[in-house]
């Protein structure tokens, strides 16, 4: 192959190269995918389920992510009501709350790429008032760098007892063509279905390994 050819490769595979480099990145949380799926493991082994809520952007992440799930790691996919259309009016957190069908020793997931937005906000705040661990996957440079649409002034990763960083961009968008704007070729849906099938495989794991030492 030429090394005009191999160049022009490259460059068409401009995609793939950005995301090799976010690979590399999402290896770097490996103690924490452990410590989610250790978490996870502890809470259904004492009785307890994984309820998982994403706002509108992951939202197909967070059902291919549940529908996945193995009987062995219990779990409850969180409706996000209309599609999340009201998902940045304050108060409409209260609606997913109504909804909730919750266990002490459950324990909570969210996905978010800003971590914004009041409904999700107001969702993990009512989690954190009523005891439950609370993980939560979000743009973390993203989330710190722009401002809460609640008005506490809060953003989600605040509420957080563990971060699980996708590495999002704002609007979600990672590469630049000449002559075209906005950028395009998003990567926080991969990034966040990365980690989260790292952590269920850890609680799985964990969860047979105790079964056999039983």
């Amino acid at each position: 192959m030429s090394s005009i050819a191999r160049r022009e490769r490259k460059m068409s595979l401009c995609y793939f190269d950005y995301y090799y480099q976010l690979e590399e990145k999402l290896r770097i949380e490996e103690p924490l995918m452990l410590q989610a799926g250790t978490w996870i493991a502890k809470q259904i082994n004492q009785g307890g389920r994984l309820q998982i809520y994403a706002s509108r952007t992951l939202s197909g992440v967070a059902f291919e992510f549940w529908d996945q799930t193995p009987d062995l790691v219990p779990s409850i996919l969180i409706e996000n009501p209309a599609g999340g259309v009201y998902e940045t009016l304050e108060g409409a957190g209260q609606a997913i709350i109504d909804e909730l069908s919750v266990k002490p020793e459950d324990i909570f997931l969210l996905l978010s790429n800003e971590g914004r937005n009041p409904a999700i906000i107001e969702l993990a705040q009512w989690i954190k008032e009523n005891g439950h661990p609370l993980i939560i996957v979000t743009g973390f440079d993203l989330s710190r760098s722009i401002k809460s649409q609640h008005s506490s002034g809060l953003r989600l990763f605040e509420f957080a007892d563990l971060v699980l960083d996708n590495h999002a961009n704002l609007h979600d968008a990672v590469l630049t063509l000449p002559n075209l704007d906005p950028a395009i070729c998003g990567t926080a849906s991969l990034a966040t279905i990365f980690l989260l099938q790292q952590v269920l495989y850890f609680t799985a794991k964990q969860l047979v390994q105790e079964t056999r030492g039983k």
